[in-house]
């Protein structure tokens, strides 16, 4: 039967040049579409093959580009941290120094206060300490030095040390924050210690105040004296000193209060009683033992509410007003002693409300 046109076979035939016989070969027809298809598609292959190269080539140059750019703004940014950490280790010393100085105000005002004898002011701040320690500091900048290649991970670095840096500033910053809050305190507080101190030092004679030594001890003297008034009357009928009394001039060893007949007297400091009851011209009177050789004495009274070996504290009622003894009208007689020595009441009887002295 004879073949249908088209489907007969391709022969090819290969001729030698060595005059051997030539070689044929024989492909059915259908193989030919199926070789050319094959060859566009590994012709076309090569082509993706070729452009995905020649794409990633140009990638990983500009990949490690980058990488060398961000390495040396790693660099860069080390190099500006390590600056600024040092500024701030600067800013870290002023800071700790004002500090310091603040601290030593601070003792030197308690250390006064002590002295005069005046409590802590209730609304003292007390100074600080420097809060961000120097080991601190040597860890961040070993942190920085010992940290000299790229972690690949696009400035994670440079973002840890900065927090780093960030938070010793911050910290620095809310240190001199608290430093401008308690300031105006404590120069408030300097200012009435000042005012305090004047005015305890101009009670002291010039001679007993020479030396240092010796203003502090008569400041500390004055802080152990009674300070109390020894009755709500500020008046005095008769101070401290030389006076004529019923024509005759006589030493008055205290100073003389008009009150009313039964009125209270209290004790001006804490102490012992040392004398209750008749005492000559005084008639009823009280006599208290404090510290530092200071007694006090309460004179004219009409009842006595305290005895020998009591012990009293500053403001305690001990006595009511009268006109006993060599009196002219009711009153209280009150008495310093220092070392038995009569010294004037009005030296450190507080002077925070006025008093009227009459003529």
């Amino acid at each position: 039967m004879p073949k249908k046109k088209g489907s007969q076979p391709l022969t090819v035939i290969v001729v030698r040049h060595d005059e051997r016989p030539p070689i044929s070969f024989r492909f059915p027809t259908w193989l030919v579409p199926l070789i050319c298809l094959l060859t566009l598609v590994v012709s076309a292959g090569f082509v993706v093959v070729g452009l995905r190269t020649v794409r990633l080539t140009h990638e990983v140059a500009a990949l490690r580009q980058d990488q060398s750019l961000q390495l040396t703004r790693e660099r860069e940014m080390r190099s500006t941290i390590l600056v600024q950490q040092n500024e701030v280790r600067g800013l870290s010393g002023l800071v700790a120094g004002f500090q310091n100085e603040l601290a030593s105000v601070s003792i030197l005002s308690t250390e006064v206060r002590e002295i005069i004898g005046l409590p802590p002011p209730e609304d003292t701040q007390q100074a600080y300490t420097v809060g961000y320690s120097d080991s601190a500091y040597s860890l961040l900048a070993g942190e920085l030095r010992s940290s000299d290649s790229y972690d690949g991970r696009g400035g994670g670095l440079s973002a840890e040390i900065s927090d780093r840096g960030m938070a010793v500033a911050f910290e620095q910053s809310q240190q001199v924050i608290e430093m401008q809050e308690t300031l105006p305190t404590m120069l408030r507080e300097l200012a009435t210690l000042r005012e305090e101190v004047q005015s305890r030092v101009d009670k002291i004679e010039p001679e007993k105040r020479s030396t240092a030594a010796d203003l502090e001890s008569q400041l500390r003297l004055l802080a152990a004296a009674p300070h109390l008034w020894p009755t709500d009357i500020r008046r005095i009928s008769s101070k401290f000193g030389y006076r004529t009394l019923l024509g005759k001039l006589e030493f008055h060893n205290g100073i003389d209060i008009p009150m009313w007949y039964g009125s209270k007297v209290v004790a001006t400091k804490e102490g012992v009683v040392v004398g209750s009851g008749w005492n000559g011209g005084l008639g009823w009177a009280v006599e208290i033992e404090h510290e530092m050789g200071f007694v006090t004495t309460y004179g004219h009274n009409s009842k006595l509410l305290v005895e020998e070996d009591d012990e009293v504290k500053a403001g305690d009622t001990i006595a009511l007003s009268g006109n006993s003894g060599r009196s002219t009208g009711p009153h209280l007689h009150y008495e310093v002693r220092l070392n038995d020595v009569p010294v004037d009441p009005l030296k450190y009887l507080d002077t925070d409300r006025p008093y009227v002295i009459e003529k």
